[in-house]
């Protein structure tokens, strides 16, 4: 015959009170032995922060039956346009993406009708007047505008750091604050804070003109904004916690 084993009343009464302790610890905390809680709590901040910088990228391109005549044509449009760039000392300049491909007869691949070169200018500047102007300049002069793209420059988000790191703390507290209250504890002590890269949201790559007539020599520009965000991580010991007595149901 099998024996069946009972637990007297005390045992019960004991383990219900041990399991209703442990519902009562959230996730992000624990108890030390001393009867002190730690805390594990994210602050955050995030601002919305105006563009401070233009990027366009130019193309230019030529097209002739010799590659060397053709890479001719495109160097002397560079060059003149560097030229052009080189009066603009808030314009800061670099030529990239030299390309040389042939152009086959569509009747017969094996035949080279042409040759293409192609180089894109990038020019960036957080002058967007200028830089405005001297595209449109450079629009006259065998380039076209391939991409234009506003970014955060990182003076800007220096700039919006310190004040950030601020309101993601004051956030962390203002947390612990809440969840100490809530258990009873009457003091806090930050053991550790951690302070991980902050983020911005990239402005996507966008051609960034309204729609214009090829007349307009000079495009209509919106900046926009990007999203700064920062978060602290911290653990916090709370302390003065009142022992509450949990009896059975």
């Amino acid at each position: 015959m099998q024996t069946r084993h009972t637990h007297p009343a005390p045992f019960r009464t004991w383990l219900a009170t041990g399991l209703a302790v442990l519902a009562l610890v959230s996730p992000g905390s624990a108890i030390s032995s001393d009867g002190s809680t730690t805390l594990s709590v994210t602050g955050k901040a995030e601002r919305q922060v105006e563009n401070d910088r233009m990027t366009v990228l130019m193309t230019t391109e030529a097209r002739a039956p010799e590659a060397a005549t053709a890479a001719a044509a495109l160097n002397r449009n560079m060059e003149a346009a560097l030229e052009r760039t080189a009066e603009h000392d808030a314009v800061e300049a670099r030529t990239i993406g030299y390309s040389t491909r042939a152009l086959h007869d569509p009747e017969d691949a094996s035949r080279i009708n042409a040759w293409q070169v192609e180089q894109n200018l990038e020019l960036t500047s957080g002058e967007f007047d200028r830089l405005g102007e001297l595209v449109g300049n450079l629009q006259q002069h065998e380039l076209t505008v391939s991409q234009i793209r506003f970014s955060l420059s990182p003076e800007a988000r220096q700039a919006h750091r310190e004040a950030m790191i601020e309101e993601a703390m004051e956030d962390m507290n203002e947390q612990a604050r809440v969840i100490a209250r809530s258990m009873g504890a009457t003091h806090l002590r930050t053991l550790e804070v951690e302070l991980p890269d902050e983020h911005y949201d990239r402005p996507q790559p966008m051609i960034a003109m309204r729609a214009m007539d090829e007349s307009a020599s000079q495009p209509s520009l919106e900046a926009g904004h990007s999203t700064l965000s920062l978060s602290v991580r911290g653990r916090l010991q709370a302390l003065g916690a009142e022992t509450l007595r949990i009896g059975p149901r």
